[in-house]
């Protein structure tokens, strides 16, 4: 193993102390908060539920009525712990835009490679809630995971990416993704570790981020997710 790799091996894992920490620890030390999550199997799939409805701000929450298109990119990412790198991502990316005439928003999201969902909300509460909340989201096939062993999920979305780089690696990644699996190789920058992802991101890959992990937890799966 190279000394790089031993490194950066090491301040994953001092990085991942530090959020998984108990007791006294105060959680305000901690590199990134905790958020409760809905984690349930079926179909032979993991999956997620959780709100990350507070990525639009009040700035932002007024600008959804301008007419140009507010786009949400959200990234979930399942850990094995103390493993800086990813057993797999999942990705949904949102659109908002509001259409002056109809007076309505029109939605777009997309799960991973799967087709567009079109619809129409009412209000901003309803358009942010299709394109940030995680509602019975497939994270991973259950195959994929370890019996006894102790994951976690670390959960970033993006305000309006503009980093092209980060654009360009997740149109590329939709249409072929690594191997055909949702893994992270070492070429793959839209996936990273779990240190330059999380921990240090570049705040400039959007206009806001919104960055935690779910509760550790562990699965037994069975044939069917049952």
């Amino acid at each position: 193993m190279t000394p790089r790799r031993l490194i950066l091996r090491a301040c994953a894992a001092a990085a991942l102390g530090l959020i998984l920490a108990r007791g006294g620890a105060a959680r305000a030390a901690d590199p990134l908060p905790t958020r409760v999550t809905g984690i349930e199997t079926a179909g032979g799939k993991l999956l997620v539920s959780v709100g990350l409805q507070d990525l639009i701000g009040t700035v932002e929450r007024q600008r959804l009525r301008s007419g140009f298109a507010t786009r949400i990119l959200v990234r979930v990412y399942l850990h094995e712990d103390g493993v800086d790198e990813p057993v797999s991502v999942a990705f949904q990316r949102g659109e908002i835009v509001y259409d002056l005439w109809d007076e309505r928003f029109r939605v777009r999201v997309t799960h991973d490679s799967g087709p567009d969902a079109q619809s129409d909300a009412r209000t901003p509460d309803e358009a942010i809630w299709r394109t940030c909340a995680l509602w019975h989201f497939p994270v991973a096939d259950l195959r994929r995971l370890r019996p006894g062993t102790r994951y976690f999920l670390a959960f970033r979305a993006d305000l309006n990416p503009i980093s092209e780089e980060l654009l360009a690696d997740v149109r590329r990644w939709l249409v072929q993704p690594p191997n055909g699996q949702r893994r992270v190789g070492a070429g793959d920058s839209v996936f990273g570790s779990f240190v330059s992802i999380f921990v240090n991101p570049r705040v400039e890959d959007s206009e806001r981020q919104l960055r935690f992990l779910s509760q550790p937890f562990m699965i037994n799966p069975t044939p069917g997710g049952k």
